[in-house]
């Protein structure tokens, strides 16, 4: 293993890495990737999925895995399942990513539904004039609003419920 491989280096290249559903933010970003460990035998990636039934896990491995080859190294990905994915983990670039694609951020992040749900703005016209729809989108990560002033709905990015 190359001396002056760091944590750090493959945190950068795993940047490159989207989030299969959400492809504006990184796996990185989103705070999928925890643990990082260089070894003689190779490199460990502990792989946090922002739900247990979350259907890209083979997906990610897949990709993370295939990137750290083409840089010559022989990875692991272990999928982390006792320490749950958590909206803290989310980098600030992350949620600039999420906002720019279109998602309402909570102002609150809780798993309280009624608290994080009380204070929601469009992402589109930012009118706070709008209500819940379904606290489940398409993922466990979203959840569909209406706003009532442009018409439109949207999703909010959350932790899952």
């Amino acid at each position: 293993m190359k001396a002056s491989l760091t944590p750090d280096t493959i945190r950068e290249w795993l940047k490159s890495i989207p989030d299969p559903e959400i492809p504006h933010v990184s796996v990185v970003d989103m705070g999928m990737v925890g643990e990082i460990r260089v070894e003689e035998e190779g490199v460990q990636v502990e792989l946090i999925p922002t739900f247990a039934g979350c259907p890209a896990v083979k997906l990610l491995q897949q990709s993370i895995e295939a990137l750290l080859r083409e840089k010559g190294l022989k990875p692991k990905v272990h999928v982390e399942y006792s320490r749950p994915w958590q909206a803290e983990y989310v980098t600030e670039a992350g949620w600039t990513a999420l906002r720019k694609a279109g998602f309402a951020i909570p102002k609150k992040l809780t798993d309280d539904p009624r608290e994080m749900f009380s204070e929601v703005a469009c992402p589109r016209c930012h009118s706070e004039a709008v209500s819940l729809t379904s606290p489940f989108g398409p993922t466990a990560c979203r959840a569909i609003f209406y706003c009532h002033s442009c018409g439109e709905a949207f999703e909010l990015f959350k932790p899952p419920l």
